[in-house]
């Protein structure tokens, strides 16, 4: 008997077994008692027959290597590994049957192990006690025999076969990965055995491998081992389709000098001394494109090395004790570096570092087309970097078309994809048939779906009478309940999609889930090539969705994910109606307070032009309505006016009055009070006649804005409080939190700051719960006012910066603008005259723009006071004049009463 790799597994399993069995009292087998000893020593006593441990076994992999394999051969060889490993080897059997029933099939025996409580540390003083009986040392001082040749002890000089390796014509964008890679490397602590880098053909793992090399102290120009390099020696072997265990054998016993290598015979003698010298001497050894020697995906044993030899070995890199470090690229992972006892084998990461090799970052994929000559612009080099998603292969040969035609891709998208067009196919043909439809049905989503999600397109069939589960799911908008075994399924083949890098995975820490999707390229292909069956899978994926768009009290725009999708895949189906009524119905109520403007301007323009005249004029309000809060009136007011227009055509009282309203909000932003008044008014006289409850209290409210600010506190008092209790009365939450922000404000004029404050905080509470983000940063602004006010300009700053920086990601421009004229009163109070100065400016050339009339009187007064403080009265007095001219026009009497007031006041 051997005692090599082979031996060593079967060994382990057996043991495993059996501390299983013990462990586990409900699986009984016959002839078979397990138990600890009575002694309380970690001592397993055992008595069996070898056809109760052939049970025991079943066919666990490597105790029947081929089918025919007799079962008289298979208790056979249990009773050799219990007589020669555990008992002749390893010296932890101790048989207990006397001589005259020794070579009979029962067996009496105890196993000396070293942990009643813990399995694992058995199993890992099995593999180290092993280690020790077959180390470099105990063979050294055998005699020579065929299997087991001495590997010389003498210094070898540094050994470098890398003649084969590539050449690495151009590197942009993963400096960061191989210096993290390198430091886990060489930690003692964190050392892997194996570093595994997988990813897409064309990727650029073969690249990394070899920048890994360098970094690691391997000099490729004139090979050898910079100064300080801790490895002996460098080996690159790159594998292709047919090649064999014994070929890769063969070169790495020759590179690593074993002398007498030509004399091994089995493949575990070889392995035994790769091992040897691997352990004798540091080792950085690269196996490149190893996907060629693994099972496709399409094969029951996916992801595993074709050749039990080459199983071995990988096995042996992973999980058998030597110091060097052995890096591999492949497609996909292989499964033979995982601990084959688990159930769903995962590699250790104490053991096997897994680097999933992604594309370089769009940036650097235009930095690899310029220096591939690619004269494209720059407009069509981001084109380019941006849809092929950091394959690097396929740049440099897309950098190729633009060298010799710049522009020529823009216009003929259809040739990036081509280019792709053979990794791509030469994966997929790896692949189930099974794993290939579930690509197809997802090459439309557009985020990241769910196993469950993916059941759900692997299952259904369009077909009402196969299986009602889903119809009824989307109709309802309720998950569907998928078995146990339908799940699994899905997982089997996701996973090895993923393994395949097909399919690309990523884990929600905030959900514990895994959410899979495609690349983009590997997207575009498929698409291209089910292009006749793009409707059926848009309605596949569009029914999924369906199924979770009654979403309650959703808090992120992920959780709008699948109302989002369902409104897309309807729009892209044609079903206007139903994107219509899940657009308006359901994301407006939320996208809208969470001031997702740029999403919903997308979204209101897809649909427009494709829903009936008469509903045209909710999506202009909405329009209108985004681009007032970007402070940029002239086009809403043309949205706004285009909506009356057309709600005049139809006669549609309500339209007409929300669209008088919205229009008097833009004459109320310029300052036009008069204006905004009147339209006002014939709005309120609309919704009076209408007896439209909610637009009554709404112009209440808006009226009251206007008394406000013509100083008029007692009328604007009474108009807000009439629309809080209509908002009250309606549970209005929204509407009682701004009037609660409006009797603030008149608090706050009157002087009674605390009062205020109380007011503001109230709001801020209820805005809060709804997520109004635009209602927050009033707030916020509102009691930063109120610091100000007190003295106290630390605390004033914080809060006008916080709502500065909300309202930047709203895209707020007149809400940032009047954030930069805060912080310049802080400023100007401080007596940083430049500071002040230049966040006055800032704030007065964004309203110059807007035309906000009252917000520029107010910009220039506060200039004013900043150029007589300067000690420049001349400066100073335009700057008043102006402020002074623009409130008369205005009508703002107590504006013009309070700036007097100040002005003319001793200092």
């Amino acid at each position: 008997m051997s005692h090599g790799p082979i031996p060593k597994k079967r060994v382990k399993l057996l043991v495993e077994a059996l501390l299983d069995y013990e462990q586990n009292q409900s699986d009984r087998i016959s002839n078979l008692k397990v138990s600890w000893a009575k002694n309380g020593k970690p001592h397993l006593v055992v008595n069996t027959t070898l056809q109760a441990l052939r049970y025991l076994v079943g066919d666990k992999d490597g105790f029947k290597p081929t089918p025919n394999t007799s079962e008289k051969q298979l208790k056979n060889t249990i009773g050799e590994h219990l007589n020669n490993d555990l008992g002749k080897f390893l010296e932890i059997l101790e048989d207990h049957r006397g001589k005259e029933t020794r070579g009979s099939e029962n067996w009496n025996f105890t196993l000396k192990l070293w942990s009643k409580d813990n399995p694992a540390e058995n199993l890992q003083k099995l593999e180290n006690l092993w280690q020790t009986k077959q180390s470099p040392q105990s063979l050294a001082s055998s005699p020579p025999t065929e299997t087991s040749p001495v590997i010389p002890t003498a210094k070898r000089d540094a050994i470098l076969c890398l003649e084969r390796l590539p050449e690495v014509p151009v590197w942009v964008g993963r400096e960061e990965l191989v210096e993290a890679l390198k430091a886990k490397i060489l930690a003692p602590e964190t050392s892997p055995k194996v570093v595994a880098l997988i990813g897409q053909g064309g990727i650029g793992k073969t690249s990394l491998a070899v920048k890994l090399l360098e970094a690691l102290g391997v000099k490729l120009q004139s090979p050898g081992l910079a100064e300080g390099c801790v490895y002996d020696s460098a080996l690159y072997f790159k594998v292709s389709q047919g090649s064999s265990f014994d070929d890769v054998a063969a070169f790495l016993l020759e590179a690593l000098g074993v002398e007498t290598a030509e004399l091994l015979k089995t493949a575990e003698a070889k392995i035994a001394q790769i091992l040897a010298a691997l352990t004798e001497k540091r080792c950085l050894l690269v196996l490149d494109n190893l996907e060629d020697i693994l099972y496709p995906a399409s094969h029951r044993e996916a992801g595993k090395a074709v050749s039990s030899e080459w199983g071995e070995l990988l096995y042996s890199f992973a999980h058998s004790r030597h110091c060097s470090t052995i890096i591999i690229t492949s497609r996909e992972f292989p499964y033979d570096l995982t601990d084959r006892r688990s159930r769903n084998p995962k590699p250790n990461p104490k053991l096997v570092e897994v680097c999933t090799v992604g594309g370089v970052a769009d940036e650097d994929g235009v930095e690899i087309l310029r220096q591939n000559d690619s004269q494209d612009c720059q407009a069509d080099l981001e084109w380019i970097a941006e849809r092929v998603k950091g394959n690097a292969f396929i740049l440099t040969q897309l950098a190729a078309i633009g060298a010799e035609s710049p522009g020529y891709l823009r216009k003929h998208p259809e040739l990036v994809t081509e280019e792709a067009e053979q990794i791509i196919r030469a994966q997929l043909e790896r692949q189930s048939e099974a794993a290939r439809e579930l690509l197809k049905r997802m090459c439309v989503l557009r985020v990241g779906i769910d196993v469950q999600g993916l059941t759900f397109l692997r299952l259904y069939t369009d077909d009402w009478e196969t299986d009602a589960r889903f119809e009824l799911g989307a109709i309802l908008g309720k998950v569907v309940e998928f078995a146990i075994d339908e799940i699994k399924e899905t997982e089997d083949i996701i996973k090895r999609l993923a393994n395949s890098s097909l399919a690309q995975r990523r884990y929600d820490k905030e959900r514990c889930e895994y959410f899979y999707d495609l690349h983009r390229l590997i997207g575009e292909f498929l698409q291209t090539e089910y292009k006749t069956e793009l409707p059926q899978l848009l309605e596949r994926v569009y029914k999924f969705y369906c199924t979770g768009k009654s979403i309650e009290n959703p808090k992120t725009l992920e959780d709008l994910y699948p109302v989002l999708e369902a409104q897309y895949f309807a729009f892209k189906l044609r079903n206007y109606k139903e994107a219509s009524i899940l657009l308006i119905g359901r994301l407006e109520q939320y996208l809208k307070p969470w001031g997702y403007w740029y999403l919903l301007e997308k979204l209101y323009k897809q649909i427009l032009p494709f829903v009936d005249k008469d509903k045209q004029p909710f999506y202009l309000q909405a329009l209108g309505e985004i681009y007032q809060y970007w402070g940029r009136w002239k086009i809403a007011e043309s949205y706004y006016r285009d909506a009356l227009d057309i709600a005049k055509r139809y006669k549609d009282k309500f339209l007409i009055a929300s669209s008088l309203a919205l229009l008097g909000n833009i004459e109320y932003e310029r300052g036009n009070w008069a204006e905004s008044e009147c339209l006002f008014r014939q709005s309120l006289h609309l919704q009076t006649e209408l007896e439209d409850r909610s637009g009554i209290a709404s112009s209440w409210g808006q009226l009251g804005n206007i008394e406000r600010s013509r100083g008029n506190c007692e009328e604007a008092e009474r108009l807000f409080r009439q629309s809080l209790q209509l908002r009250t009365e309606l549970g209005d939450r929204s509407g009682m939190a701004t009037s609660w922000l409006s009797l603030g404000d008149i608090e706050h004029l009157r002087g009674n700051l605390e009062e205020a404050k109380c007011l503001y905080h109230r709001s801020l509470q209820l805005q809060t719960e709804l997520n109004n983000r635009f209602g927050i940063a009033t707030c916020w602004e509102n009691l930063g006012y109120i610091e100000s006010c007190r003295g106290n300009r630390d605390e004033a700053e914080r809060l006008f910066r916080q709502t500065l920086q909300l309202r930047t990601e709203l895209g707020d421009r007149s809400g940032m603008a009047t954030s930069w004229g805060q912080l310049g009163d802080i400023e100007r109070k401080r007596g940083n005259w430049d500071e002040a100065e230049r966040l006055y400016c800032q704030h007065l050339d964004v309203e110059t723009e807007l035309g906000d009339r009252y917000k520029i009187a107010e910009i220039n007064y506060d200039l004013a006071q900043l150029w007589r403080k300067r000690g420049n009265p001349e400066t100073a007095q335009e700057y008043y004049t102006t402020a002074q001219q623009l409130y008369q026009k205005l009508g703002a009497v107590k504006d013009l009463e309070r700036i007097e007031r100040e002005w003319n006041s001793p200092e």
